[in-house]
């Protein structure tokens, strides 16, 4: 959560950037998000299976309005959904809204009450919503709220796919030169091959292979990658 004062904390990580998001079949969204205008009242959705990005670019969004000194906060709500709803009070001011997993709480009532709430809240003094979740809003499971489906569905609508290996492949050898790091081609097949071919695990594991080579003071060969994704 960012902002002034707010009742929860989250900390955006540092690499959640518009910059560094790897595109690959999501350039229409990307440069939806780019553009989203400032105090104009707008709801926007991205929606797709795990891995594909959604929470990267929602927190890329909450760091673009906040390096514009608008008002933003990010709520993952996947992690809020065992607290009181309650907890969104104190976000209805907010520039920019972003909302990630909205589907998490939708079937619960009062959660979905409380959502319906904070759009039109947001809404009302010209904010902007930026929303995630794993469908498109018609096909959401919503408890029995006629108002917060016709929202959700009002909303602009954006799909997202997973990346492909040749994708994620271009993905790990930008990411890793933003590192400093030089990704052989054998050791980029080799974690695509061995690895969850899931954007995050992939990320993770060149965290892992970044603070591993800084600390030996080693290049990311095969053999080094090998032995530090194998302990642990």
């Amino acid at each position: 959560m960012i902002g002034e004062q707010l009742p929860l904390s989250v900390q955006l990580p540092d690499a959640a950037s518009f910059d560094n998001f790897h595109a690959g079949p999501n350039v229409q969204a990307l440069a939806a998000l780019r553009e989203l205008g400032e105090g104009d009242g707008s709801t926007t959705l991205i929606h797709g299976p795990r891995g594909c990005g959604k929470t990267h670019l929602l927190q890329a969004a909450s760091r673009d309005a906040l390096s514009r000194r608008a008002r933003a906060a990010y709520l993952p709500m996947s992690s809020f959904t065992a607290e009181d709803p309650a907890v969104l009070h104190g976000f209805e001011t907010m520039d920019l809204v972003c909302v990630d997993d909205v589907d998490a709480p939708l079937q619960d009532r009062n959660w979905a009450q409380a959502l319906l709430r904070l759009l039109d809240s947001v809404k009302s003094h010209g904010g902007r919503c930026l929303l995630s979740a794993a469908l498109p809003p018609d096909r959401l499971a919503i408890a029995r709220l006629p108002d917060l489906r016709t929202r959700l569905c009002a909303a602009a609508s954006f799909p997202l796919r997973t990346l492909d290996d040749d994708a994620h492949a271009a993905m790990l050898k930008s990411r890793a030169q933003r590192l400093g790091l030089e990704l052989p081609f054998d050791t980029i097949h080799w974690m695509l091959t061995h690895l969850p071919r899931d954007t995050a695990s992939l990320l993770t594991a060149l965290a892992r292979i970044d603070r591993a080579a800084l600390a030996a003071r080693r290049r990311p060969t095969l053999p080094f990658v090998q032995q530090v994704l194998a302990n642990g």
